[in-house]
Protein backbone atom coordinates (compact mmCIF):
# COMPACT_ATOMS: atom_id res chain seq x y z
CA UNK A 1 0.00 0.00 0.00
CA UNK A 2 2.82 2.41 0.85
CA UNK A 3 4.48 1.72 -2.49
CA UNK A 4 1.20 2.42 -4.26
CA UNK A 5 0.82 5.73 -2.42
CA UNK A 6 4.38 6.69 -3.34
CA UNK A 7 3.67 5.92 -7.00
CA UNK A 8 0.57 8.13 -6.96
CA UNK A 9 2.51 10.90 -5.21
CA UNK A 10 5.30 10.66 -7.78
CA UNK A 11 2.76 10.69 -10.61
CA UNK A 12 1.11 13.77 -9.15
CA UNK A 13 4.44 15.53 -8.84
CA UNK A 14 5.38 14.69 -12.41
CA UNK A 15 2.07 15.95 -13.78
CA UNK A 16 2.31 19.11 -11.69
CA UNK A 17 5.84 20.03 -12.68
CA UNK A 18 5.58 18.99 -16.31
CA UNK A 19 2.54 21.20 -16.71
CA UNK A 20 4.47 24.00 -15.04
CA UNK A 21 7.02 23.82 -17.83
CA UNK A 22 4.53 24.72 -20.56
CA UNK A 23 5.14 28.04 -22.27
CA UNK A 24 8.68 27.87 -20.91
CA UNK A 25 10.02 30.17 -23.61
CA UNK A 26 7.66 32.98 -22.57
CA UNK A 27 8.52 32.86 -18.85
CA UNK A 28 11.33 34.60 -17.01
CA UNK A 29 12.50 34.67 -13.42
CA UNK A 30 11.64 37.90 -11.66
CA UNK A 31 14.68 40.01 -10.78
CA UNK A 32 15.16 42.90 -8.38
CA UNK A 33 13.91 45.27 -11.10
CA UNK A 34 10.58 43.43 -11.21
CA UNK A 35 9.78 44.18 -7.55
CA UNK A 36 8.47 47.48 -6.25
CA UNK A 37 6.87 48.99 -3.19
CA UNK A 38 3.17 48.53 -2.53
CA UNK A 39 3.04 52.34 -2.30
CA UNK A 40 3.29 52.28 -6.11
CA UNK A 41 0.49 49.78 -6.54
CA UNK A 42 -2.00 51.02 -9.12
CA UNK A 43 -4.41 48.10 -9.37
CA UNK A 44 -4.61 45.21 -6.94
CA UNK A 45 -7.79 43.72 -8.42
CA UNK A 46 -7.56 40.50 -10.43
CA UNK A 47 -9.24 37.25 -11.44
CA UNK A 48 -7.10 34.13 -11.60
CA UNK A 49 -7.13 30.37 -11.61
CA UNK A 50 -4.54 27.63 -11.53
CA UNK A 51 -3.01 24.87 -9.47
CA UNK A 52 -1.71 24.82 -5.94
CA UNK A 53 0.76 22.56 -4.16
CA UNK A 54 1.72 22.62 -0.50
CA UNK A 55 4.59 20.67 1.02
CA UNK A 56 4.40 20.50 4.80
CA UNK A 57 7.27 18.67 6.48
CA UNK A 58 7.80 16.51 3.40
CA UNK A 59 4.11 15.71 2.85
CA UNK A 60 2.46 17.08 -0.26
CA UNK A 61 -1.07 18.29 -1.00
CA UNK A 62 -2.35 19.32 -4.43
CA UNK A 63 -5.42 21.23 -5.54
CA UNK A 64 -6.90 23.56 -8.13
CA UNK A 65 -7.90 27.10 -7.24
CA UNK A 66 -9.80 30.11 -8.49
CA UNK A 67 -8.93 33.40 -6.82
CA UNK A 68 -10.52 36.81 -7.10
CA UNK A 69 -9.23 39.96 -5.46
CA UNK A 70 -11.77 42.75 -5.83
CA UNK A 71 -11.58 46.00 -3.91
CA UNK A 72 -11.24 44.91 -0.26
CA UNK A 73 -12.68 41.46 -0.84
CA UNK A 74 -10.59 38.39 -1.59
CA UNK A 75 -12.20 35.06 -2.44
CA UNK A 76 -10.38 31.81 -3.11
CA UNK A 77 -12.09 28.54 -3.99
CA UNK A 78 -10.12 25.32 -3.68
CA UNK A 79 -11.00 22.10 -5.49
CA UNK A 80 -9.42 18.66 -5.60
CA UNK A 81 -7.58 17.68 -8.82
CA UNK A 82 -10.74 15.71 -9.71
CA UNK A 83 -12.87 18.86 -9.42
CA UNK A 84 -14.57 18.22 -6.08
CA UNK A 85 -14.92 21.28 -3.87
CA UNK A 86 -12.71 21.51 -0.80
CA UNK A 87 -14.08 24.86 0.26
CA UNK A 88 -14.31 28.62 -0.25
CA UNK A 89 -12.42 31.20 1.79
CA UNK A 90 -13.30 34.89 1.69
CA UNK A 91 -11.90 37.91 3.51
CA UNK A 92 -13.43 41.38 3.72
CA UNK A 93 -13.41 44.29 6.15
CA UNK A 94 -15.59 42.30 8.59
CA UNK A 95 -13.13 39.42 8.87
CA UNK A 96 -12.98 35.97 7.33
CA UNK A 97 -15.74 33.59 6.30
CA UNK A 98 -15.52 30.10 4.80
CA UNK A 99 -17.76 27.38 3.48
CA UNK A 100 -16.55 23.78 3.50
CA UNK A 101 -17.45 20.96 1.12
CA UNK A 102 -20.49 20.08 3.27
CA UNK A 103 -21.93 23.60 3.13
CA UNK A 104 -21.00 24.47 6.71
CA UNK A 105 -20.12 28.13 7.14
CA UNK A 106 -17.52 29.33 9.64
CA UNK A 107 -16.36 32.84 10.50
CA UNK A 108 -13.06 33.95 12.03
CA UNK A 109 -10.72 36.92 12.31
CA UNK A 110 -7.68 35.23 10.75
CA UNK A 111 -7.38 33.63 7.30
CA UNK A 112 -4.33 31.71 8.48
CA UNK A 113 -6.27 30.10 11.31
CA UNK A 114 -9.28 29.29 9.17
CA UNK A 115 -7.28 27.93 6.22
CA UNK A 116 -5.35 25.68 8.59
CA UNK A 117 -8.63 24.39 9.97
CA UNK A 118 -10.32 23.87 6.61
CA UNK A 119 -7.49 23.08 4.21
CA UNK A 120 -4.94 21.59 6.58
CA UNK A 121 -2.35 24.29 5.93
CA UNK A 122 -2.03 28.01 6.58
CA UNK A 123 -2.18 30.47 3.68
CA UNK A 124 -0.27 33.77 4.13
CA UNK A 125 -3.31 35.59 2.79
CA UNK A 126 -2.62 39.01 4.28
CA UNK A 127 0.10 39.88 1.74
CA UNK A 128 -0.18 37.16 -0.87
CA UNK A 129 -2.29 39.15 -3.33
CA UNK A 130 0.43 41.83 -3.45
CA UNK A 131 3.43 39.49 -3.47
CA UNK A 132 2.19 37.56 -6.49
CA UNK A 133 1.97 40.84 -8.44
CA UNK A 134 5.52 41.87 -7.58
CA UNK A 135 4.98 44.25 -4.66
CA UNK A 136 6.68 44.17 -1.31
CA UNK A 137 4.72 45.50 1.65
CA UNK A 138 5.89 49.05 2.17
CA UNK A 139 5.42 49.20 5.94
CA UNK A 140 7.31 45.97 6.73
CA UNK A 141 11.05 45.22 6.47
CA UNK A 142 12.04 43.42 3.29
CA UNK A 143 15.08 42.25 1.36
CA UNK A 144 15.61 41.37 -2.30
CA UNK A 145 17.92 38.35 -2.49
CA UNK A 146 20.64 37.81 -5.08
CA UNK A 147 18.44 35.38 -7.05
CA UNK A 148 15.65 37.96 -7.35
CA UNK A 149 13.43 36.51 -4.61
CA UNK A 150 11.76 38.69 -1.97
CA UNK A 151 12.27 38.00 1.73
CA UNK A 152 9.53 39.43 3.94
CA UNK A 153 7.31 38.52 6.91
CA UNK A 154 9.11 35.22 7.48
CA UNK A 155 8.67 34.07 3.86
CA UNK A 156 10.88 33.90 0.78
CA UNK A 157 8.85 34.61 -2.35
CA UNK A 158 10.12 33.54 -5.77
CA UNK A 159 8.26 34.64 -8.90
CA UNK A 160 8.32 33.55 -12.51
CA UNK A 161 6.46 35.93 -14.80
CA UNK A 162 5.36 36.12 -18.41
CA UNK A 163 7.81 38.14 -20.47
CA UNK A 164 5.20 39.97 -22.50
CA UNK A 165 3.11 41.44 -19.66
CA UNK A 166 4.89 40.61 -16.35
CA UNK A 167 1.87 38.75 -14.95
CA UNK A 168 2.61 35.81 -12.65
CA UNK A 169 3.05 32.34 -14.08
CA UNK A 170 4.48 30.66 -10.98
CA UNK A 171 4.94 31.89 -7.42
CA UNK A 172 6.73 29.80 -4.80
CA UNK A 173 6.77 30.68 -1.10
CA UNK A 174 9.02 29.08 1.51
CA UNK A 175 9.35 29.45 5.25
CA UNK A 176 10.78 27.21 7.95
CA UNK A 177 7.93 24.73 7.52
CA UNK A 178 6.03 25.16 4.27
CA UNK A 179 6.67 25.32 0.56
CA UNK A 180 3.63 26.71 -1.24
CA UNK A 181 3.58 26.81 -5.02
CA UNK A 182 0.94 28.46 -7.18
CA UNK A 183 0.89 27.97 -10.93
CA UNK A 184 -1.37 30.44 -12.71
CA UNK A 185 -3.17 29.19 -15.81
CA UNK A 186 -5.14 32.44 -16.08
CA UNK A 187 -4.50 35.86 -14.58
CA UNK A 188 -6.24 39.08 -15.60
CA UNK A 189 -6.63 42.48 -14.02
CA UNK A 190 -10.20 43.35 -12.99
CA UNK A 191 -11.87 46.54 -14.09
CA UNK A 192 -11.83 49.50 -11.72
CA UNK A 193 -15.63 49.77 -12.04
CA UNK A 194 -16.03 46.46 -10.20
CA UNK A 195 -16.47 47.21 -6.50
CA UNK A 196 -17.13 44.59 -3.83
CA UNK A 197 -17.96 45.61 -0.28
CA UNK A 198 -18.34 42.22 1.41
CA UNK A 199 -18.07 38.47 0.86
CA UNK A 200 -21.07 36.94 -0.91
CA UNK A 201 -21.05 34.13 1.67
CA UNK A 202 -22.29 36.58 4.31
CA UNK A 203 -25.67 36.67 2.57
CA UNK A 204 -26.16 33.05 3.64
CA UNK A 205 -25.91 34.10 7.29
CA UNK A 206 -28.70 36.65 7.05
Amino acid sequence: MQKLRNKFLLLGLNIFFLSACTNLMTVKRATEADWQSSDNQLNADFDSSGRLSVIDDGKGSYANFSWQSLSRVQTIEVNTPLGNSVGVLCRDTQGVIAEDSHGQITTATSVEELSQQMLGFSLPFDHLNQWIQGYWIAYEPHKILANGSLQQSGWIIHREILKDNNTPRMVRLNNNRFEIKLIFDDFSQSGTDDIASQCELRQKLS
